[in-house]
């Protein structure tokens, strides 16, 4: 319970749902204890959603200060206008573009992946669907976006469409041929085109 707390990177690497949790419990400790909190980020995210004023520094000066709102609404410091115009927005070109009707480069077809460890004879087989009947698709060009919490399958779907662990069902077409259930001789010309 200390008067001050300095949180130096608290949520840096952490999934969102995680993160939302510590900003949480930080406030509730502040609240409860009155205590007051440095908040040190790189997260402008962050630091819109729990600061009540911003100090903005570079190269060891401080550069530009103020309310929350006035610092990260209406930068005055160039250093803080760069930072700020650095974090990605979707504009209304990108959605535009988006609606395109190109060919999908990568369809994905009621993707499946399960986990099974432990054992079944001994009654503690454990069974963790970690893709269930994923689709989508993927214009040439554009990006999509996998977001979710730690443990939410980002990983093991990115595995499965790299072929470096085999699905369960489901179609991956890459340029219109299905590699899900492809072999590892013939995939391997196509490795140079498919890359994490």
């Amino acid at each position: 319970e200390p008067e001050l707390l300095i949180a130096d990177e608290p949520t840096t690497a952490l999934d969102v749902t995680t993160q939302a949790q510590i900003l949480d419990l930080i406030r509730d400790i502040q609240r409860r204890n009155g205590m007051g909190v440095m908040f040190i980020t790189h997260d402008f995210g962050v630091e819109a959603e729990i600061a009540d004023s911003v100090v903005v520094m570079e190269k060891g000066r401080i550069v530009e200060q103020g309310s929350a709102a006035k610092v990260l609404t209406t930068p005055e410091h160039p250093y803080t206008q760069r930072l700020i115009a650095a974090v990605p927005r979707l504009t209304n070109i990108d959605r535009a573009l988006s609606q395109t009707a190109e060919t999908p480069i990568l369809k994905v077809e009621n993707l499946v992946k399960t986990y099974r460890s432990g054992s079944r004879l001994l009654r503690s087989e454990r069974i963790v669907k970690a893709v269930n009947g994923v689709s989508f698709e993927l214009k040439p060009g554009r990006t999509l976006g996998v977001v979710g919490e730690s443990g939410s399958g980002k990983s093991s779907l990115g595995r499965l469409l790299i072929k470096l662990m085999d699905s369960d069902s489901g179609r991956i077409l890459f340029e219109d041929t299905d590699i899900a259930q492809m072999k590892e001789e013939t995939f391997r010309a196509l490795r140079p085109k498919i890359q994490m």
